[in-house]
């Protein structure tokens, strides 16, 4: 059972809030690539499911994406975004660049 990933994962521990409908909680974005997130979330949720996600950046800033969940695994589930804008898909490059660059320059 393997998942194939067109980019890597990277790590950021970021608070996020998850919405469905009505439905809000809260949520832990575990780690992102460009096409999708790992996150952890006492929200029910299955394979198949369409959520908003919106992730708490620097500086108040945020970053928002409609996601689909693809895997699940309770309390912990990744989901592939399915839309987001073009300002927060340059911000989402932006971290993983972040990410890369300083990966790089620690020796």
């Amino acid at each position: 059972m393997g998942f194939k990933r067109k980019g890597s994962r990277v790590e950021i521990s970021r608070s996020g809030r998850l919405q469905r409908g009505a439905l809000s909680a809260p949520c832990k974005v575990l780690d992102v690539s460009e096409t999708g997130v790992k996150l952890e979330s006492r929200l029910f949720v299955k394979s198949g499911d369409a959520l908003q996600l919106v992730v708490e950046l620097d500086q108040g800033r945020t970053l928002t994406c409609g996601l689909q969940v693809v895997h699940v695994r309770s309390p912990k589930f990744g989901a592939t975004i399915t839309s987001i804008s073009p300002e927060d898909r340059e911000r989402l490059a932006h971290i993983l660049d972040d990410h890369v660059q300083s990966n790089f320059s620690r020796r």
